[in-house]
């Protein structure tokens, strides 16, 4: 058995899955007052790797979600869930990096978090270029339009 325990939770108003424009929203991630002496030098970060509960988010469905069309696009050929960055998991877990506004107490302000209101968040870490990119990527070209819009 496998269990999580949130550090805190994102607040930014948002009560349904948006399709797009996440760039834009401002979110404010509230940590447990336990876990404020963990961000001691994180406000030297411009950016985050956010982990956090997909709450909201109807329980995966093998029938129609193991093979879909990315976003629902028709014009797009379906895929399998682990070649696309779908909300609909086999485990509702979200990792999204994000920039981070400024940290106030135990509040992180942060933009670019595709998370509702009310998300769990399980972890935080800096975003490091030495792990966090590898040098040049490869990947189909139905991705471009996929995210169109979306940040």
């Amino acid at each position: 058995m496998v269990s999580f325990e949130p550090i805190g939770v994102v607040r930014n108003g948002i009560e349904k899955m948006s399709t797009g424009n996440w760039a834009t929203v401002e979110s404010v991630i509230e940590l447990g007052p336990e876990w404020v002496s963990g961000l001691a030098r994180l406000a030297e970060f411009s950016h985050l790797v956010v982990v956090f509960h997909l709450h909201r988010i109807p329980a995966f469905d093998r029938e129609t979600q193991l093979l879909r069309r990315p976003r629902g696009m028709e014009h797009l050929d379906a895929v399998g869930v682990f070649a696309q960055r779908t909300k609909f998991r086999p485990n509702p877990i979200g990792v999204t990096p994000v920039r981070l506004v400024k940290i106030d107490a135990n509040r992180l302000v942060v933009t670019g978090l595709d998370a509702m209101d009310g998300s769990p968040v399980f972890d935080i870490k800096p975003f490091i270029p030495e792990f966090d990119s590898v040098g040049e990527v490869r990947q189909p070209s139905w991705v471009s339009a996929m995210v169109k819009g979306y940040f």
